[in-house]
């Protein structure tokens, strides 16, 4: 095997590795978040006079459409779809990221408590900013390691 054979087959592996490795990341930040968020809300519905039986479903229901949307747009980026097909999807988990960051600010925002408000903002922020970056930078690192691998076993 030449040098640029095996620093071909190593590009394409670490690039494998990288994509796994921020996937990972991105599951991460949900299910913390899903977490974090599943006592702020249920918080918030208890103080809102919803159901107990109600109450605790309301979280889940959204951080797993966001779950479902960014394993979606990960499946979707990393088999090269256009951008025009990820947008709907895009569209909507950015607006299930921003219903879990209402639903967790509302509670202290309504208590005036504006720290506790802010770092519970913290989790519903990252989601937005991942579902933003996430598809896009997938994307780039399949590109860049397809790239690697096309680009030195040609030559």
């Amino acid at each position: 095997m030449t040098r640029r054979a095996a620093v071909s087959m190593r590009s394409a592996s670490d690039g494998a590795s990288v994509v796994q490795a921020v996937t990972v990341i991105m599951g991460v930040v949900v299910g913390l978040t899903l977490l974090f968020g599943f006592g702020n809300v249920l918080n918030l519905a208890l103080r809102l006079g919803v159901p107990t039986w109600v109450a605790p479903l309301v979280a889940p229901a959204v951080d797993l459409s966001i779950l479902g949307l960014l394993l979606g747009t990960r499946h979707l980026a990393l088999t090269g779809a256009s951008p025009e097909v990820l947008r709907s999807a895009r569209r909507l988990l950015i607006f299930a990221s921003v219903v879990t960051l209402a639903l967790n600010v509302a509670e202290p925002l309504v208590a005036s408590e504006f720290g506790k408000a802010a770092f519970d903002a913290v989790g519903p922020l990252l989601l937005i900013g991942w579902s933003e970056v996430g598809p896009g930078l997938l994307q780039a690192i399949g590109a860049t390691s397809t790239a690697a691998v096309g680009g030195e076993t040609a030559t």
